[in-house]
């Protein structure tokens, strides 16, 4: 039960890391490319140093193949490609400004569910798994926001209906953690799981935010995003 609180607490957290992103992505669209650096560090060392290791220990505790949670991880990474490329190609059939770009941002609604699922997933298994993940999902939810509103800006869509998407997605993590805390899970579940959540970790930094962080010179990003991969090793080890 304590493990279902605090998936929606985190869950919560996630919620203002969003609205935070797309508020910034309104009104100061020029300074996040330092915070997107970070968050990619951020989750690069979740999906590395805690995630995946974690999964392939499960999976041989229970006598699993430990190939299972590489393929996982493997098919998270290659899920949320086909389902971006898929958007992409599919946004230029919108019609008129009323439907530009709103098909697009119903991805990244989608992705903020299993960005819940993943929090709501990593209690389940322990509590240190569940901080470790939801630090890295509330980091780069910062991004999620960012990324629908400016999409939804760039193709036409008027401020006050960005907001209400940008409320979608920030209320998607919420939805799914508590489907996660509350629906029952097979041990064996777990590592094949835990693997697909690194493989949307390793998505969601190297496609989504290290490229945000492009315009920002080697000798500032490169300290941002090592020093947020160091920051979740340490962690996992004292953790």
């Amino acid at each position: 039960m304590m493990g279902s609180w605090l998936a929606v607490g985190f869950a919560a957290v996630a919620f203002f890391s969003t609205v935070a992103g797309g508020l910034t992505a309104l009104r100061w669209p020029g300074r996040v490319q330092a915070l997107a650096a970070l968050a990619g560090g951020v989750v690069l060392g979740a999906a590395f140093f805690d995630l995946l290791p974690d999964a392939i220990d499960r999976a041989a505790t229970l006598h699993l193949s430990t190939q299972l949670p590489v393929g996982a991880s493997l098919i998270g990474f290659l899920s949320f490609y086909t389902l971006e490329r898929f958007l992409h190609h599919h946004h230029r059939e919108d019609e008129g400004p009323d439907r530009a770009g709103l098909f697009g941002a119903s991805g990244f609604v989608v992705h903020s569910v299993f960005d819940g699922l993943a929090i709501g997933l990593g209690f389940r298994v322990d509590t240190t798994l569940g901080l470790l993940v939801a630090i890295a999902v509330i980091g780069h939810d910062f991004s999620d926001g960012l990324n629908t509103v400016s999409y939804l800006v760039t193709h036409g869509q008027p401020p006050g209906r960005s907001r209400w998407w940008l409320l979608a997605d920030a209320l998607a993590p919420l939805a799914g953690a508590v489907f996660a805390s509350v629906v029952p899970v097979p041990p064996e579940v777990f590592p094949v799981a835990i693997g697909f959540f690194g493989g949307l970790f390793v998505y969601a930094a190297s496609i989504i935010l290290l490229p945000r962080a492009k315009e920002l010179s080697p000798q500032t990003a490169l300290p941002l995003t090592l020093g947020g991969a160091t920051a979740m090793f340490l962690i996992t080890r004292l953790a």
